[in-house]
């Protein structure tokens, strides 16, 4: 399983690695507060659509202004960055001294994660109609940023995204419970890097890679194909390598299914792994 805590000793450089487990806890601080969180994606944004890292989400207040900001200068906004979750915050923490990260907020203190700030790489031609709505520019040391201080929005989402993950880890994990309190420590930070990167419940697709697919998920397919003998037993070890899509593909064609060598919802289903 790719882990939170497997993306930070990997050290891909890129807070999209996490990006299903962010929409999860997106999701799950707008059951705590209805709505604290709205999407902005219908704003005139200039972001490439297969974009995995920008979480196009801000509060209500926060998105008035910037929308606002946008009909005044009448241009469509690049934007870096804008709502973070805490387990993006947790990578950016993680991986200061590397990645071209210098310093980083720690976990539930970013703005970004409480939902009125954004980077633009245009601060200079946007400095005056943001600034108009309500948008403080943070100046040399940070010249993309800008944080919403026109009010009316809370100060406390950072908090409420560190309680929605807390909530999310329980209720996947209920031999495992922790406090909710929105505090992040060392308790939160290690089930933090416990999680599924890609979301709790989501199961990839398994298939040959460079370098190979690890985790529980491949050992439960391997020791499927064991039980019907189309893998040895010293070949059960965790890695999706050839072997084991070959034996895939064996076990594809004697049941009728797409042979591609790869495990997704049809085959898994057909091994009978339902975890």
């Amino acid at each position: 399983m790719n882990t939170v805590g497997k993306v930070v000793k990997d050290k891909g450089c890129s807070t999209g690695a996490v990006r299903g487990l962010s929409l999860q806890m997106i999701d799950e601080m707008n059951l705590i507060i209805p709505s604290v969180l709205v999407s902005i994606d219908d704003l005139d944004i200039d972001a490439p659509s297969n974009d995995l890292v920008l979480n196009l989400f801000m509060q209500p207040r926060a998105k008035e202004a910037l929308r606002k900001a946008i009909k005044r200068r009448g241009v469509p906004i690049r934007l870096n960055s804008v709502y973070r979750t805490v387990a993006q915050q947790h990578l950016l923490f993680s991986w200061q001294g590397s990645c071209g990260i210098t310093i980083a907020a720690k976990p539930g203190r970013s703005n970004h994660e409480d939902g009125f700030a954004l980077d633009t790489p245009d601060f200079s031609p946007w400095k005056i109609a943001l600034e108009a709505e309500g948008w403080d520019w943070f100046g040399p040391k940070d010249q993309v940023h800008f944080t919403y201080i026109g009010g009316g929005v809370r100060d406390d989402v950072g908090d409420i995204g560190v309680k929605a993950f807390q909530t999310l880890w329980n209720k996947n994990n209920p031999s495992d419970q922790i406090k909710v309190d929105g505090d992040y420590g060392p308790t939160t930070a290690d089930r933090l890097n416990r999680s599924p990167a890609a979301g709790f419940g989501v199961k990839r697709i398994l298939k040959v890679t460079e370098p190979m697919m690890e985790g529980e998920d491949v050992r439960q397919v391997q020791q499927a194909l064991e039980k019907l003998e189309l893998l040895s037993a010293a070949q059960v070890d965790g890695f999706y390598g050839p072997d084991t899509a070959s034996a895939v593909e064996t076990f594809q064609k004697r049941e009728g299914l797409g042979v591609d060598g790869q495990v997704g919802p049809s085959t898994r289903k057909a091994l009978k792994i339902t975890a």
